[in-house]
């Protein structure tokens, strides 16, 4: 069985962002300045053509100069934008130049000339405004999924819907004890490093970020597609392969490695929008309430990964995979049994 994979869209989906935000940014100064006045035939295509290379400028820059956010935001945020703002109009006058050599009517000194005259300072103040958009806007695109944007503008989940969902509760083993031995501010650094490292898991899973709950990350499908190629499933095994790949890093750094354990289930619950000061989607039914004891069986069973029969059910068989049954297990808060499973992957056959 084949292992889900990141889309290509999703892997490079914030250089498709900047881009994007680049080449609009791009049109519309171009559009109500006269930036556009010496390329007649070309009418407003130089402006969208610069807007994207801005967008990749900054994606790039954005990539290299991580080490800067570890100053507050504000500050970042200027230190980044005149770095950028400088950077883009560098390339604008290498643009205006290659342009006007293209089309032979100027030469290089006279065009530059020009240029600082007419359009330096104009270009600057473009250059800068543009960069502080499109870092807020990678800012916000960190903070909000798309999902969220598509969720809130097409009117879904306004009213409360119910549909069927999976959910898997992932929790970090012996929290406490690691909370301890590495005191409070390198251990929220562990869980930072930790939460960051799942993200070409869940992205190549299509799994949805629920909420981060301390140490506890919440994920969620609609069952269509976390059924799909059972990718729901092997979620939790990119989990800790990802991890694994990290493990000399987590080794140099913390002097351990970490591991966590989850549980999953599927069934109906009740989705709607929430809250006026801050607006979020939520879940509500015993769905969530169900997978979270699930979740909490996995000391009982010394496993990393417990599941109820239902989803069991509800996937179709692979040899790669191997359920172990536990018998009818009373769960907290319920008045009947429920069937559990641990489940094991196979690596030689992956």
């Amino acid at each position: 069985m084949e292992l889900p994979k990141l889309p290509f869209y999703k892997k490079y989906s914030l250089v498709f962002k900047a881009a994007i935000a680049g080449g609009i940014l791009g049109l519309l100064y171009a559009s109500i300045t006269d930036a556009e006045s010496n390329f007649d035939y070309l009418k407003l295509l130089p402006g969208i053509i610069i807007g994207v290379f801005i967008g990749f400028i900054i994606i790039t820059f954005e990539k290299r100069l991580i080490n800067l956010n570890r100053y507050s935001f504000l500050g970042a945020m200027l230190l980044k934008a005149l770095i950028y703002s400088i950077s883009i109009l560098l390339f604008l006058l290498f643009f205006v130049l290659m342009f006007s050599e293209m089309l032979g009517h100027l030469s290089y000194q006279e065009v530059f000339i020009k240029y600082a005259k007419e359009r330096l300072f104009e270009d600057y103040m473009f250059s800068l405004g543009a960069s502080i958009f499109l870092i807020l806007f990678l800012e916000i695109s960190s903070l909000l999924s798309s999902r969220f944007f598509y969720n809130y503008f097409t009117g879904q989940y306004h009213r409360p819907i119910q549909e069927e969902r999976i959910f898997m509760f992932v929790d970090v083993k012996s929290s406490t004890t690691l909370a301890e031995q590495l005191g409070d501010i390198l251990y929220s650094n562990l869980l930072q490093d930790l939460f960051n490292d799942f993200t070409d898991a869940i992205q190549a899973s299509r799994a949805e970020i629920y909420q981060y709950v301390g140490d506890e990350i919440i994920l969620t499908w609609k069952s269509s597609n976390g059924l799909k190629e059972k990718r729901c499933l092997y979620c939790f095994y990119l989990l800790k392969q990802c991890i694994e790949n990290k493990r000399e890093y987590y080794l140099g750094k913390y002097n351990l490695v970490p591991k966590f354990k989850a549980g999953m289930h599927i069934g109906t619950a009740v989705t709607t929008w929430v809250g006026k000061v801050k607006k979020e989607i939520v879940y509500h039914g015993d769905l969530l309430n169900t997978t979270s004891r699930i979740q909490c069986e996995c000391n009982n069973f010394n496993h990393d990964f417990v599941i109820s029969e239902t989803i069991k059910n509800a996937l179709p068989e692979d040899h790669s995979i191997t359920y172990i049954q536990k018998g009818e297990i009373l769960l907290r808060g319920k008045a009947k049994p429920m069937k559990l499973y641990t489940v094991d992957f196979n690596s030689a056959v992956l």
